[in-house]
């Protein structure tokens, strides 16, 4: 699915075709790691939760279940815009996870001009999962697992404070360059 807000920015919406087995492997690749409360990050953040930053850890590889999604990020991307080929586009993403609890929230910001595009990927919602909103434009994405949203940098969003415990997201910072020429 794709929408435009009212910005005249399209965000899309799709559903992983097998996403029971990859969030499996994305719970079980995720349950080592040590998450940081948005108290003690050093580095600031709009989520007022707990987070695992892959970008500020480089000493831990990204399992593959990360791997995996973004992997899928690229192809959505790649089959959507039809400005890409494989030999002139160079894609980095700066992936995170994060999880809410309930009250938390991630406060409205947008990414720009940190990365090109944004990811958001819903890998644990138990009822009471807050969802993305995007207030500029009114529009709301349901908390469901297996969905990823993705929206250029720009746009601003949020989720509200949540009623729920382990609400869980995937999300990146996109970077999307082509024959050297940053988008």
């Amino acid at each position: 699915m794709t929408f435009w807000c009212r910005e005249k920015i399209e965000v899309q919406v799709h559903k992983h075709p097998h996403y029971q087995s990859l969030n499996e492997k994305l719970m079980k690749d995720i349950s080592t790691l040590n998450f940081t409360r948005h108290e003690n990050n050093v580095y600031g953040t709009n989520i007022k939760g707990s987070q695992f930053n892959f970008s500020s850890n480089p000493n831990i590889a990204k399992p593959n279940g990360i791997k995996l999604l973004e992997q899928w990020f690229t192809q959505i991307v790649k089959d959507s815009s039809g400005m890409f080929s494989e030999d002139n586009v160079d894609i980095n993403f700066g992936t995170w996870v994060a999880r809410l609890d309930k009250g938390q929230e991630t406060v409205l910001h947008h990414h720009h001009p940190q990365c090109t595009m944004v990811f958001v990927y819903f890998l644990n919602t138990p009822k009471g999962s807050s969802p993305l909103v995007f207030p500029t434009s009114g529009k709301k994405i349901k908390a469901e697992a297996g969905t990823i949203v993705i929206h250029p940098s720009i746009l601003k969003h949020k989720v509200p404070p949540n009623k729920c415990d382990n609400r869980l997201t995937i999300a990146s910072n996109v970077y999307i360059s082509e024959n050297g020429i940053n988008f």
